[in-house]
C-alpha cells in the first residue's frame, strides 16, 4: 500500500469547548478550501504561530477531532513531537534496544552516529536537542523497516545545529521511497527542499505546489 494523506474540501480544524455566554461552542482555528492530498515524499507545514499547524498534525493523527469535514490516513501513523520521554537512566542505547533487534538496531545506532548522539549517555542527562535526536532517530528507523509510513513531525529541527539538521534532511532523502513526512516547520527556518507545502493562512488550509527548494522566508511574508 502507498501511504497518503487526503485532506477533503471543507475539513475543519479546532478545539471544541462548552459554550459560554456570548461565546460560540468551539473554537475553530482553520478550514481546507479545497481538496489535498498528499503522497510519498517530503511536504512543509507553514504557518505563523498560533494559526492551527500542530491542530491540524494532532487532528490527522486521531489525538484531536475534527470540527467538521473528513481526511483520511492510509498507512501507519507516527506522531513525533517534543512530548516523548523516558526514564532518565537508561541511555539512548538501551531505549533503542527495548525497541529493535538485530539489523534494525544497528540502523539506530547508525544514525544515531550520524546525528552526533552520545548513546552512552543517560537520557535524563540529555540536552532538549540530544533528546530530540533519540525521537528522530526511533521514528525514521520504524519507518525504514515499513512502519509508520506517515510522519507527523511537530518542529522536528527544534534545538538541532545546521550540521545536525543537514544530516537529517540526508536521512529523509535516503528514506522518501513509500514515506510521507508532513512537516512543521518554524517561521525561523531556512530554505528546504519539498514536494509542497501546505499553508494555513487567513483560516484556510491550502496546498502550495513547489518547485524544489521552498524559501520560507519569501512564503512568510505573505501570510497573515
Amino acid at each position: 500500500m502507498n501511504p497518503k494523506i487526503q485532506i477533503h474540501h471543507q475539513l475543519a480544524i479546532g478545539y471544541r469547548r462548552k459554550p459560554l455566554k456570548g461565546q460560540k461552542a468551539d473554537l475553530r482555528l482553520a478550514e481546507a478550501t479545497s481538496d489535498i492530498q498528499l503522497e510519498s515524499g517530503r511536504h512543509l507545514l507553514l504557518a505563523r504561530n498560533g494559526r492551527g499547524k500542530t491542530t491540524l498534525l494532532k487532528t490527522l493523527a486521531g489525538l484531536l477531532p475534527a470540527l467538521d469535514g473528513r481526511f483520511v490516513v492510509d498507512g501507519q501513523i507516527q506522531y513525533v513531537d517534543e512530548e516523548l520521554r523516558f526514564d532518565p537512566e537508561l541511555t539512548s542505547k538501551q531505549i533503542f534496544k527495548a525497541f529493535f533487534t538485530n539489523g534494525l538496531l544497528e540502523r539506530a545506532l547508525g544514525y544515531a552516529e550520524r546525528l552526533e548522539l552520545d548513546v552512552k549517555k543517560p537520557y535524563g542527562k540529555l540536552s532538549k536537542g540530544n533528546r530530540q535526536k533519540v525521537t528522530l532517530v526511533l521514528a525514521e528507523t520504524r519507518a525504514s523497516d515499513g512502519k509508520g509510513q506517515v510522519m507527523l513531525l511537530d518542529e522536528p529541527f527544534s534545538g538541532l545545529d545546521f550540521h545536525v539538521r543537514d544530516e537529517v534532511d540526508a536521512i529523509w532523502r535516503e528514506n522518501s521511497n513509500g514515506v510521507v513526512r508532513l512537516v512543521c516547520v518554524h517561521p525561523d527556518e531556512p530554505t528546504l527542499q519539498a514536494e509542497s507545502a501546505i499553508v494555513i493562512n487567513d483560516g484556510a488550509i491550502l496546498q502550495m505546489e513547489v518547485d524544489g527548494a521552498l524559501d520560507w522566508f519569501e512564503t512568510r511574508k505573505s501570510l497573515n
